[in-house]
């Protein structure tokens, strides 16, 4: 049984990668370690073991310059130096640059055709979004990339923390709130449209009753005062 990275695990490896370029150093591998196991507290062992599980199933690009190994996100890789033989999944030797043909897969797209295709009620799977997407004749070339399982897995949790799903459980819906520009969540009105009525406490009621009564009062004397005088 081949053994994959931990979706989250890569999710937190692949944001290093971004810190540790953003800072304009090279990411290698200790940096990598470093930044991940500094920020989740994640044994360094296991970012390495992880790192090389994210370069097997292609999650993460592996290069080399000048003899030094450096870690890309193939979504976001920058400029490319020659990769070192033996970094891409050994089910894809034979097809040179197999991972690439997933760089430019647009994943929230394919995301959301999948879920409106299914028109499940309650949320889609990720094993019939796959299911779904691997039906298509037309994403042959992509569901046929042996990476495909594990970045459509990455593209659906990158999808859910920038909004663009919503997940309840294993189920994964569209949130229609984040594709219409608006972005934030929708918030209740603070006023309601409508109110209760409101009952009136015995003593307001008679407060109530008085404060009429000597408006009605003070309207009929008004209009029945004689208007005063003018003087030249």
């Amino acid at each position: 049984m081949v053994k994959l990275a931990n979706p989250l695990y890569t999710e937190w490896i692949l944001e290093a990668i971004q810190k540790i370029k953003k800072q304009k150093q090279r990411p290698s591998e200790e940096r990598i370690c470093h930044a991940v196991s500094t920020s989740h507290g994640l044994d360094k062992k296991t970012v390495s073991e992880q790192l090389e599980l994210s370069v097997q199933d292609g999650s993460v690009l592996k290069v080399t310059n000048k003899g030094l190994a450096s870690y890309k996100d193939p979504d976001n890789p920058g400029r490319f130096s020659s990769v070192k033989p033996g970094t891409f999944p050994k089910s894809a030797k034979g097809s040179r640059g197999s991972c690439n043909d997933l760089r430019n897969v647009d994943w929230n797209k394919l995301l959301r055709r999948a879920i409106e295709g299914l028109e499940e009620p309650n949320g889609s799977s990720l094993k019939n979004i796959e299911k779904y997407l691997r039906s298509q004749s037309d994403l042959t070339s992509t569901t046929n990339n042996p990476a495909f399982q594990q970045r459509l897995r990455l593209g659906a949790k990158r999808a859910v923390n920038n909004g663009r799903l919503l997940k309840d459980g294993p189920q994964y819906r569209v949130n229609y709130g984040s594709l219409d520009g608006k972005g934030a969540p929708q918030y209740p009105s603070a006023f309601p449209s409508s109110l209760p009525p409101v009952s009136l406490l015995p003593h307001e009621k008679d407060q109530d009753t008085f404060l009429s009564l000597q408006r009605v009062v003070c309207s009929h004397y008004k209009q029945n005062q004689p208007n005063p005088p003018r003087f030249a």
